[in-house]
């Protein structure tokens, strides 16, 4: 849930600043993760440069952690072969916030890969909705997509990286729904 709140605040701070363009709000900076940063260089905001994708960001590590912590809450849901994917998933984010630290740019698009594996094993449980499962598949894929294409200007890649934002967004919330309803745990 707190992933989801973090996007959807990311997603209204892109959105004050389209209506306020020329107001300096410090406080909008805060909550631009890397994602609203990779949407603003496919739409080519103006002043918006890719050094804002280099340097250790605080809301890019605590974004990746809570992917991971996800990835590894659920393996206790799943079952053996799902189990094993989801650790691989969690693996992935604590190899992507290394390689994050470590680098100050790289790193941050392995959340995808984990996004991408999570929702794939959530096909083989009936605790998940198919909504829940796609919005997740599509989500990981255009912003994957989106990440690796970063300084290649289409109209189709900004349009389907927004609807990703949105899906990825949406994807935390409905997680939260699915595993706040005891009795479809199983």
């Amino acid at each position: 849930m707190v992933a989801g709140m973090l996007l959807l605040i990311g997603m209204i701070s892109l959105i004050a600043s389209v209506l306020q363009p020329n107001t300096t709000n410090s406080w909008l900076s805060l909550f631009q993760n890397w994602l609203i940063v990779i949407f603003k260089l496919h739409a080519e905001f103006s002043g918006t440069q890719a050094d804002l994708l280099h340097g250790l960001n605080l809301l890019d590590i605590v974004i990746l952690s809570l992917v991971g912590m996800l990835c590894l809450s659920l393996s206790t849901a799943f079952r053996k072969a799902g189990k094993i994917w989801s650790l691989i998933a969690f693996a992935l984010s604590v190899v992507g916030i290394i390689l994050f630290i470590a680098t100050q740019l790289a790193g941050r698009s392995t959340v995808m890969l984990a996004v991408l594996i999570i929702s794939f094993v959530m096909l083989g449980n009936k605790v998940f909705s198919k909504v829940t499962i796609y919005a997740g598949i599509l989500a990981s894929v255009f912003l994957f997509v989106g990440d690796l294409t970063v300084g290649i200007h289409s109209n189709i890649i900004t349009i389907l990286f927004g609807i990703g934002y949105i899906l990825l967004t949406t994807w935390f919330f409905l997680i939260a729904r699915s595993l706040y309803q005891p009795d479809r745990v199983s």
